[in-house]
């Protein structure tokens, strides 16, 4: 038999920890098996944060002096991609799978990856979204004395309610000590918490790059938000919400599925106590009369233009590494989604029995169960967004901070509340 020249592909990927190890041993068995055949041999050449990665990636487009050349294939977001494309340095994965190969992706994931237009530049590879996380072992305690169930949860309005009750409920268990009652609920990325309210309620929050502070939604979303935030009943902070969910200072928190593994088996309180916990993981709560919608995040991996032998070799990776037989151990340790719909209905069929952490596999379930029955909504690809979205969280969280330290002061100087809420959105809106 005559020998074939090997293809050799480098691939840049942004995963870390767990994700990178399993990532490697993919590649490793890839190379060993069909690569083997194939004559295609896969190597990682740089593992970075993504932001780094991106700056390399836009360099090596552009052929910036010192930039290394660009590699085979790279994990990247949607906002990168944009400019990647624009720098005509992107593969259209639409020719090197074909329609049918397409089909088994789940749609919406596949949809991001056309940036709005109709060529596909990224393969879904893991997704995210946002769930509900609930220390059961805090919630039924209260929930036994107050008198409610964790079907109060499933809208932000309950939520609220649950929260007023909470604090109403723990403020009670220190009659000395007016006031210290303790905080049931944080939103994880605040950003989030408003861009999908306005999702739900028929609406979008970034209009023309700028942010709609006119729409009645945001009214609502933010007398949901932050007259409850400054009043104690959710949690101001700007730091991952299992920080929170390790000392009980929150019940329950929006946040990302990916995240699942980090949530805790045991809670250490301020005064030192300890406790062992289960967490619950429950579908992304609904504002009242609204639409299911939930984020959808994360990357995927785009093949990088070069000649037709080498993208052609880089879509049998992604083809191999996308099956579910692959994407679901590459998946399953982390609470992230599989990229076909295949790989959902292996994990209905409760093929979770390898995966040890418990959290990760409610986590997973939930995810699964979501696919049906919400929309997903990916977050605007226009320039500026990452921006406004900062801005937006970091001005939101100051001034809450600041808020909440004048509503103190204000209660211990008067009996009554001479707090105006509706002042305080104006000033938001006004220097936003």
């Amino acid at each position: 038999t005559n020998r074939r020249e090997v293809v050799a592909l480098t691939v840049w990927h942004t995963y870390v920890e767990q994700m990178g190890d399993s990532f490697g041993v993919l590649v490793r068995e890839f190379n060993d098996t069909v690569g083997a055949k194939e004559g295609i041999v896969v190597s990682v050449t740089k593992e970075a944060n993504a932001s780094s990665l991106n700056e390399m990636l836009i360099a090596s487009a552009k052929r910036d002096p010192g930039a290394s050349p660009c590699p085979d294939m790279a994990v990247v977001y949607p906002k990168i991609a944009v400019e990647l494309a624009g720098l005509n340095a992107l593969a259209d994965l639409g020719t090197l799978f074909s329609k049918e190969e397409l089909d088994r992706y789940v749609s919406n994931f596949l949809e991001e990856g056309m940036l709005g237009g109709d060529t596909l530049y990224i393969l879904p590879i893991a997704k995210s979204t946002e769930v509900l996380y609930v220390n059961k072992t805090l919630f039924d305690r209260f929930a036994r004395d107050v008198g409610i169930d964790a079907s109060i949860l499933a809208t932000f309005e309950g939520i609220i309610e649950a929260a007023e009750k909470y604090y109403v409920w723990t403020d009670e268990q220190t009659p000395d000590i007016p006031g210290d009652g303790k905080t049931f609920y944080y939103p994880d990325v605040p950003f989030n918490y408003a861009m999908i309210g306005f999702e739900q309620l028929g609406d979008h929050f970034v209009k023309n790059g700028v942010l709609d502070f006119d729409s009645p939604v945001f009214e609502k979303i933010w007398d949901s938000y932050f007259p409850h935030a400054v009043r104690g009943r959710i949690a101001i902070f700007d730091k991952y919400a299992n920080y929170l969910a390790m000392t009980g200072d929150i019940v329950c928190a929006t946040s990302t599925s990916a995240g699942a593994m980090f949530y805790p088996k045991t809670v250490t309180y301020a005064d030192n106590t300890r406790e062992d916990v289960t967490f619950d993981v429950l579908p992304y709560p609904v504002f009242e009369g609204g639409e299911r919608v939930v984020v959808q995040r994360g990357g995927g991996m785009c093949i990088l233009k070069s000649d037709g032998e080498k993208e052609r070799a880089a879509a049998l990776f992604l083809k191999w590494l996308t099956t579910p037989a692959q994407n679901l151990r590459f998946t399953a340790s982390t609470g992230y989604m599989p990229a076909m719909k295949e790989a959902f209905d292996l994990i209905l069929a409760n093929e979770l029995k390898g995966i040890e952490n418990e959290c990760v596999r409610k986590a997973l379930k939930t995810t699964v169960a979501m696919r049906d029955d919400y929309r997903f909504h990916s977050p605007p690809v226009s320039g500026g967004f990452d921006e406004l979205q900062r801005k937006f969280v970091g001005r939101l969280i100051g001034f809450a901070k600041d808020a909440k330290r004048e509503y103190r002061e204000s209660m211990e100087a008067t009996t009554g509340e001479l707090f105006d809420f509706v002042v305080k959105k104006h000033d938001f809106m006004k220097d936003f």
